[in-house]
């Protein structure tokens, strides 16, 4: 069925209506047994209706558009509660946003990406080091939505990604990891693998260092680890609205350092998340969370922005067609005045962050390739509350990354609790 005639179908019976398509074409290159011998193909497309009637919402979908579908979703919205809060967004423009989508990663074919494979995992042995994980993805992507307020909303996009995990060895083994990825067929691969050697090699003959309470600058990856996990949360709605944020009813507080400034930028140039639009047709847009240390603003989706009496701020994220819209952030940029000097506790990466307590912002992690005044040291435990340690920053990096939804520099904090 068309997706104007469905919509048409659908208005003859509800009152609100969305359909909601996705179309993704993945490929992924696999190193096993010292070599790239596993090559996957896959593709996945839906769709996603939902319908509200007198505020009662339904939901179904389904590999292909047509009137079962239609109508199982209005079955559901039959069967729910009434609910004054749910609603579909408005019509709006996206203005001349320009989507990613890069022709050379839509045609990259197996031969090409095999030759980026052997700069991976080349560049890593050319540092007497053994990759011993490593692999390549790239995707191609459709995103259509259609609402009854007359949202009509496109977008193309395509993503490349890699990684590698290297293992250095003499009396004993150290094991250290890089990745990247871009909207675009940009990546150095090569420097990835080199990267991962590099520390993986510098990691070699760790000792232990006694417990305490050090200064510890934390790379980029490290920070994007524990953002995502322990900070971003507090800035949902989702959890803000009900009161399961550390953050709700703060704004307008100096909670942070005063050098902290955190945007979310839903059309970063570049970003990994750039999008016109959210999963509900909402124009994405920068959100202000935090300002000069200042407690700025909370990210929305349009049904917590309806029970908030907000605006959404473009903030809806959907996995796939099977799912109903949630709150993500897009790219969490964090920028901070004050020089870095690493005088101390040097961190790469963390383990453990999903284990936190969102809501507290208490975390006790461990680390990946920890470094003390410059010597490699064993793994060690940190300990702290997010809120806490942001209130305690000495300086920031020149050394942005973006690693999943945080683009961040290294972050320097003082009087941090370790355990050796």
């Amino acid at each position: 069925m068309e997706e104007e005639k469905a919509m048409n179908f659908l208005l003859n019976h509800v009152d609100e209506a969305e359909i909601y398509f996705t179309c993704e074409v993945s490929n992924r290159l696999i190193f096993k047994k010292g070599k790239f011998d596993v090559y996957e193909w896959n593709k996945t497309s839906g769709y996603g209706v939902r319908v509200i009637k007198e505020k009662k919402m339904g939901f179904a979908f389904s590999n292909t558009l047509d009137e079962n579908l239609l109508l199982r979703a209005m079955k559901v919205s039959e069967i729910n509660e009434t609910d004054e809060n749910v609603s579909l967004p408005e019509k709006q423009g996206y203005g001349d946003f320009k989507s990613f989508y890069d022709e050379d990663i839509s045609y990259l074919d197996l031969k090409e990406a095999l030759e980026f494979a052997e700069e991976l995992i080349g560049s890593c042995r050319d540092h007497g080091v053994t990759p011993t994980l490593a692999g390549i993805s790239w995707s191609t992507g459709e995103e259509r939505i259609m609402n009854s307020h007359g949202i009509r909303a496109e977008e193309k996009e395509t993503y490349c990604s890699c990684y590698l995990t290297a293992m250095a060895k003499e009396k004993e083994t150290a094991t250290a990891s890089d990745h990247a990825a871009s909207r675009y067929l940009d990546i150095d691969f090569a420097s990835v693998g080199e990267n991962a050697a590099r520390l993986a090699r510098d990691s070699l003959g760790a000792k232990k260092i006694e417990s305490g309470t050090y200064s510890v600058s934390l790379k980029p990856n490290a920070v994007a680890e524990l953002f995502e996990e322990v900070l971003s949360p507090s800035f949902s709605a989702e959890n803000v609205v009900p009161g399961r944020s550390f953050l709700a009813g703060r704004i307008g507080e100096a909670l942070f350092a005063d050098s902290l400034s955190i945007v979310d930028d839903g059309r970063l140039k570049k970003g990994l998340n750039s999008s016109a639009f959210d999963s509900e047709g909402v124009a994405t847009q920068k959100t202000w969370l935090i300002k000069n240390g200042v407690l700025k603003g909370f990210l929305y989706d349009t049904y917590y922005a309806n029970m908030a009496g907000m605006k959404s701020t473009g903030n809806a994220y959907r996995s796939s067609h099977s799912t109903l819209p949630g709150i993500g952030a897009s790219n969490l940029i964090v920028t901070g005045d004050g020089g870095l000097e690493e005088r101390n506790l040097v961190v790469h990466g963390l383990m453990g962050t999903h284990t936190a307590n969102t809501v507290s912002g208490d975390f006790s992690v461990e680390t990946r390739n920890a470094f003390y005044r410059g010597m490699p040291v064993k793994k060690l435990l940190i300990a702290g509350n997010i809120f806490e340690l942001l209130k305690n920053i000495t300086g920031y990096g020149k050394d942005y990354k973006q690693v999943s939804s945080v683009l961040t520099p290294s972050i320097e904090f003082s009087d941090v609790k370790v355990a050796g």
